[in-house]
């Protein structure tokens, strides 16, 4: 493995060169940079003494503090914002969770992949108190439920790994034999009447994005297609979300 490292630091270590030295070596290009960012970020990781690092960060974030209160308040939680400083690090410096480890095919991990997404949206409702459960019948427009006082709620669940925008609109059907024009190919727009609530679930490290679907359903059709992160910034780990829309319905 050391020549592919030895061809990218004769290239500077540019990232656009990587496509001509997987071709070289006859490999793809994602399974190429995949092994870089891997490499790369396990050596950096060696390198950096997440103690000390952590440390930084509280001695930076104590500097902004301006107000005795701020400060009063900073000295309280201190040692628990280290703590979780020092996780939230150890997910930093491996590029968040872990992903394809065992090198499977790239459909089947496509779809696994998805499920993932409806599955850490089930574990963290479940850790924040609220009895959930993920919906098996796959034709179903919404992904799981959630029994909050009394009321049920449903919630449709949507992986992102990378990029900034969220899309409320199922993806056209395409493939070899497939006439994506076709109506029954094009992709729905996905409205109140389909879920409750939509998530968009950050499989990298998890955050999750619990957007009421009274809000998404005032876009247009074509602003639902491609709605940045930062307009459903207010909805970011907002799990209040859930208790306000029972009392709403």
């Amino acid at each position: 493995m050391c020549k592919y490292i030895d061809v990218l630091k004769e290239n500077d270590y540019k990232k656009n060169s990587i496509k001509s030295i997987a071709m070289k070596y006859d490999l793809s290009e994602a399974e190429l940079k995949r092994y870089y960012q891997t490499k790369f970020f396990n050596d950096i990781a060696k390198a950096v003494n997440l103690d000390d690092l952590s440390k930084i960060n509280i001695d930076e974030i104590e500097k902004v503090l301006d107000t005795e209160t701020l400060r009063n308040e900073f000295k309280f939680i201190k040692t628990d914002l280290k703590k979780i400083i020092q996780k939230s690090l150890s997910i930093a410096m491996t590029n968040g969770f872990s992903v394809n480890i065992n090198n499977i095919e790239s459909g089947v991990m496509t779809a696994n992949a998805g499920d993932s997404a409806e599955f850490i949206f089930v574990a963290r409702a479940i850790l924040a108190g609220f009895n959930c459960s993920s919906v098996d019948v796959r034709s179903s427009r919404y992904d799981a439920i959630i029994d909050y006082n009394d009321k049920l709620l449903r919630v449709q669940i949507k992986g992102i790994s990378s990029g900034n925008n969220i899309s409320f609109k199922d993806r056209d059907r395409g493939g070899q034999g497939i006439d994506h024009t076709h109506e029954r190919n094009i992709g729905q727009r996905i409205t109140s009447k389909d879920c409750d609530i939509y998530v968009a679930v950050d499989k990298q490290v998890g955050i999750c994005y619990i957007v009421p679907m009274n809000w998404a359903d005032t876009l247009c059709d074509d602003e639902c297609k491609n709605v940045k992160l930062s307009d459903v910034i207010q909805y970011k780990e907002n799990w209040n979300i859930i208790k306000e829309m029972t009392v709403d319905k």
